[in-house]
């Protein structure tokens, strides 16, 4: 597509990335960066139908954003603004089981870019919702579907049903918050037992039955074939993280079982290590990285994995330069501080890395 708005806000995105290796660059980045959300402003007003445009500025902008991590939750604010880009012309999602988002597609002057661009929302739209611990968006999962069964996304390469597995997650995680938190939103049945605590609603035998059900859809879930080794290991840490986020939901759940499922998230981590010490360091699939090492790094004990997850996140670090990365592996260094000083006190009480970005305030982005 030809935009210059679009141009701007890709020159935006270069020059800030080059100002994370090179400081004289940053007064330009920023400029850049105003540049860049002016002519996002003037796309929106004057020619606010085009979607094609208008979802790729905000795209560009969320992953700026979120690679800089020097403006809060200014990359969220962008993807939401993507999601308004998308809900303005997708009435029909919700209840086509489907078939809206081949429509949408077919808005954009070229479908494959598109179904491109739709995918590029979905994987950040269901990795925030892990990361903020919030429902996603939109229904992106319904924007997974690739052009081509066997062809690698560029971000989560082989693994669409692993996202999408990860989005029923992460709507099963909201309902289960909400029925703890908030009794109005229980099913009416509540009202025949009214002194029966929330709690019980959350453990019952119909969301265990979808727990196992997403359970062994993960568990029988093989990696499409391909010829680069990244690829596949890349899909199977998204395997074991999407399982990792699966048995912190179930912990949540199930509060009397959160050993059993503490136990199930650790085991995850070492398979997770392992495909990762197998991936070439700053290989192209390293990039979409960062989810699984965090995911792993969150629920990691052994020493031996936290130096892994360590080492490598700094080398993505020194070699890619992203803040972002360096704002999740501060989470993950002050939570295995705390677990150590817990454990040397004698403390019972878990921490986990959500305590901290929440406390601490702080927008953490995976994508």
């Amino acid at each position: 597509m030809h935009s210059p708005p679009l141009l701007t806000s890709l020159i935006a995105w270069s020059s800030s990335h080059l100002s994370l290796r090179d400081k004289s660059f940053q007064q330009v980045a920023m400029q850049n960066r105003c540049a860049a959300l002016r002519d996002l402003r003037v796309a929106l007003d004057s020619d606010p139908t085009n979607v094609e445009t208008n979802l790729a500025i905000s795209l560009v902008l969320c992953s700026l954003e979120s690679i800089m991590a020097d403006n809060g939750d200014a990359w969220f604010l962008h993807l939401n603004g993507a999601a308004g880009v998308i809900a303005s012309k997708l009435c029909t999602v919700e209840t086509s089981g489907g078939q809206g988002a081949a429509c949408l597609s077919q808005k954009f002057e070229d479908e494959h870019s598109g179904r491109w661009l739709l995918r590029n929302f979905a994987y950040r739209d269901i990795v925030m919702s892990v990361a903020r611990d919030k429902a996603p968006l939109l229904s992106s999962h319904h924007f997974l579907g690739p052009d081509e069964p066997r062809l690698p996304d560029s971000h989560f390469g082989l693994a669409s049903e692993i996202l999408e597995i990860l989005y029923h997650t992460t709507v099963l995680n909201e309902q289960i918050k909400a029925s703890l938190h908030s009794p109005s939103t229980l099913p009416d049945s509540a009202a025949v037992h009214p002194n029966i605590p929330p709690g019980i609603f959350a453990q019952s035998p119909e969301n265990m039955t979808r727990f196992l059900s997403l359970e062994a859809r993960l568990v029988r879930w093989t990696c499409p074939p391909s010829a680069d080794l990244s690829l596949r290991l890349l899909g199977e840490t998204y395997r074991y993280s999407a399982l990792i986020h699966l048995y912190r939901v179930m912990r949540r759940a199930f509060p009397g079982r959160q050993d059993e499922f503490s136990s199930k998230a650790g085991f995850q981590v070492a398979s997770i290590v392992g495909y990762v010490e197998q991936m070439p360091t700053r290989s192209l699939p390293e990039c979409t990285l960062l989810f699984p090492l965090f995911l792993a790094g969150g629920e990691a004990t052994d020493e031996s994995h936290i130096k892994c997850i360590r080492n490598r996140m700094i080398d993505m670090i020194e070699s890619r330069g992203f803040r972002n990365v360096e704002v999740a592996l501060s989470v993950l260094e002050k939570l295995w501080r705390l677990r150590i000083a817990r454990k040397t006190a004698g403390a019972s009480l878990r921490v986990d890395w959500l305590n901290i970005v929440q406390q601490e305030g702080i927008s953490l982005s995976l994508s």
